[in-house]
């Protein structure tokens, strides 16, 4: 339930920005989905525990902000660890900002870093939200005025201490572990699709 509050509080939070996206000229909403790949973590016999890879589903609000835009960065992450009972979800919002480059009249490419609050709900952490920041890179394609493809890769990095272990069950139900995490920065790697509408 805390879980809950603290992600409704930091998204009201980020929504207070949003009516500065009101006085600007462009809008952009993008949609994606994607494929995350996950980092590791150890247990209490020194054995890494896999995080599972998995599917992301995002969605990206800019407007720009010469030479680049700025915005807000959605994405969430339904998994699981290996060898480890119970759900892992991951949901990220990051404030971003990027730089755009045109190579051609129908490409652009961009570049940019985004910071802010990973909201974790796991069987591994007691902790529910980590700081974490992340680098992104990508093309869009245009397919109208108002309409582009996007194909981008993201690193997300949470910062995490490495001594914090937490007791957890494993799928059996009848064993217990202890969990630390395997370094003090937990990374993941996003590839995604989707499509960009302006406004």
């Amino acid at each position: 339930m805390r879980f809950v509050s603290r992600f409704i509080s930091f998204g009201l939070l980020s929504c207070l920005t949003i009516p500065s996206f009101a006085h600007a000229e462009n809008i952009y909403v993008t949609p994606t989905i994607g494929y995350s790949y996950s980092g590791s973590i150890n247990n209490d016999s020194g054995n890494k525990v896999s995080v599972n890879n998995s599917a992301n589903y995002n969605i990206a609000i800019e407007t720009d902000l010469e030479p680049g835009r700025v915005g807000i960065f959605v994405s969430h992450q339904n998994t699981d660890a290996k060898d480890l009972a119970g759900e892992t979800q991951f949901t990220y919002l990051h404030f971003q900002s990027s730089l755009r480059f045109q190579p051609t009249q129908q490409l652009e490419s961009y570049f940019g870093a985004s910071l802010g609050g990973t909201f974790a709900n796991a069987s591994w952490t007691e902790k529910e939200v980590f700081f974490s920041g992340g680098l992104f890179g990508g093309a869009e394609y245009e397919l109208s005025k108002n309409a582009k493809i996007v194909l981008e890769g993201r690193w997300l990095g949470n910062v995490v201490k490495s001594n914090t272990t937490v007791a957890c069950t494993l799928p059996s139900g009848n064993e217990t572990c202890i969990v630390s995490i395997d370094s003090e920065l937990f990374s993941q790697f996003q590839t995604n699709l989707g499509l960009q509408f302006s406004f």
